[in-house]
């Protein structure tokens, strides 16, 4: 019998195999997602991502994050039940987006600035897509509805704090009943207010740098592998309508999202799909986010589900507006 370690390794090998036999049965599909994928990194991501990701690191490094936190912690710490130092992540990641909302959570736990449990919690709440993305490209560009900016931002964010707020509530609970009342974070928490003292050097300075590239590079790969991944769906999906484009967006946000906007439909069921999209935030997203939480050891489970969760509250949420609320 196939143990189920062995079963995934040969699943994850037989796919990688198929994609690249796609890849060779049809290269200008691989082509022109490659090259779509690289324009939108190089145009869009690495000059937008790319400045936040070394100053924040920087910040972050020199205890400026710590500072900013304590002026944000009388109202985030209050509305979200975070600590001080948790209520940087929020500000970062409900400002920039996915994926620097996992960067800022994954570098200040492990510089030992935030518990396991509450690292968690943030991940799910504070990286979602950008708020331009939603207010410009999604209701602006594609859809052409600039009165769902508002909507479709609540929607989002909203049901990403609302599915993180569930995940956190069941998981202590599961540790409350399998503890037996034991606080597991106790020594989490004293680990938090171990961080050094570090003041501002050339050296802290070119390791943010570094740091900062080496993150936009191994994210514009994921954007790349996707972005041929998506288009060779296109290629050999046969053309039936927003199902074809609903399945490159949970490829590919971007690519699918624009998809959906171009099928002949109602404007109504385009709400309801691209809100699903941008509050799962699709598996290129999830592997981008993957790759920035390897070095900090936090585990992309929970994510996933809050994920999941936020996907379905959103489209919950996007039929109670498309129905009862929008004129």
């Amino acid at each position: 019998m196939i143990s189920v370690h062995r079963f995934k390794s040969i699943l994850i090998k037989g796919f990688v195999l198929l994609f690249f036999i796609m890849m060779l049965v049809f290269p200008h599909a691989a082509y022109k997602g490659a090259a779509s994928g690289l324009m939108l990194w190089f145009l869009n991501v690495l000059p937008t991502l790319l400045p936040f990701i070394i100053v924040s690191n920087l910040m972050i490094k020199i205890n400026i994050a710590d500072k900013i936190s304590t002026v944000l912690y009388p109202v985030l710490g209050k509305l979200f039940k975070v600590s001080s130092r948790g209520s940087y992540p929020i500000l970062v990641g409900f400002l920039s987006g996915m994926p620097m909302g996992a960067k800022t959570v994954a570098d200040m736990y492990s510089d030992n600035r935030l518990d396991s449990d509450e690292a968690r919690f943030l991940l799910g709440m504070c990286n979602n897509v950008s708020p331009v993305f939603i207010l410009n490209y999604i209701a602006v560009n594609q859809l052409n509805m600039p009165e769902t900016r508002v909507p479709l931002f609540a929607i989002v964010f909203g049901s990403s704090i609302i599915s993180s707020v569930i995940v956190r509530r069941c998981h202590d609970y599961y540790i409350k009943r399998k503890q037996a009342g034991i606080t597991l974070s106790a020594a989490s928490v004293s680990k938090s207010h171990n961080s050094r003292q570090i003041t501002f050097s050339f050296e802290v300075l070119d390791k943010s740098i570094m740091n900062g590239f080496e993150v936009i590079t191994r994210i514009g790969g994921y954007i790349i592998l996707f972005s041929i991944l998506a288009q060779i769906t296109n290629e050999i999906v046969p053309s039936i309508g927003f199902g074809k484009a609903f399945l490159m967006g949970i490829f590919e946000i971007t690519t699918g999202i624009a998809q959906i906007c171009r099928v002949h439909m109602d404007g109504n069921i385009k709400i309801v799909l691209v809100s699903f999209l941008a509050a799962f935030g699709g598996l290129s997203g999830l592997a981008q986010t993957k790759s920035i939480l390897v070095e900090s050891r936090l585990s992309i489970k929970t994510y996933i589900k809050t994920k999941m969760l936020s996907s379905i509250i959103a489209v919950l949420f996007s039929l109670l507006y498309v129905l009862f609320l929008k004129g």
